[in-house]
């Protein structure tokens, strides 16, 4: 037997600059900033440190401008916030991110019509000995929180999880042991 982790898949998608998703680019996530909700077993809510996608990360050889490394320092940054909770709530994750466009299609019949959406999939693996076992689903915090406001937050214009369109969404994938 092999033991498996849970697994939570989050994607993200762009409004864009028409707030349907239309005309959306990548870029609209660069410089903006979440925050993910964790809720324990027994209950107790953890939000973490703003998490910023910026559009030139520092990693440690330097500064990057191409989307591979984005999405290896927007894991290294989201993996870094989990793990920081208070009471080590979460002591270890994995994360993998990838950033791109994806084929949608507005209305049906003849007045359907296609568009390219961006779009931001983070996949948590709970790995440590705090998370073994079925976790609550995470929450994403992505409204802007300004002045006086914790965490405070840049926001992100993003779509909603709409029901039948699943313009934005959070689900368990892998069940754990």
């Amino acid at each position: 037997d092999t033991l498996r982790y849970q697994k939570q898949n989050i994607t993200l998608y762009s409004a864009g600059t028409s707030g349907n998703g239309t005309g959306s680019t990548v870029e609209d996530f660069y410089n903006g900033s979440f925050a993910l909700t964790f809720v324990s077993k027994l209950n107790e809510s953890f939000t973490t440190l703003p998490i910023a996608f910026n559009s030139t990360p520092t990693v440690e050889s330097g500064s990057y401008a191409h989307v591979d490394q984005k999405e290896i320092q927007l894991a290294r940054e989201i993996k870094a916030a989990l793990v920081a909770l208070p009471n080590k709530v979460i002591d270890d994750v994995n994360v993998e991110v990838n950033v791109g466009m994806e084929s949608r299609t507005i209305g049906g019949g003849f007045t359907s019509s296609q568009y390219d959406q961006a779009f931001v999939n983070i996949v948590v693996e709970f790995t440590g000995s705090s998370v073994r076992g079925p976790q609550n689903l995470l929450m994403v915090e992505t409204n802007a929180c300004g002045d006086g406001c914790s965490p405070k937050l840049e926001g992100m214009a993003l779509l909603s999880y709409s029901g039948g369109d699943q313009a934005g969404s959070l689900l368990s994938f892998v069940s754990s042991d």
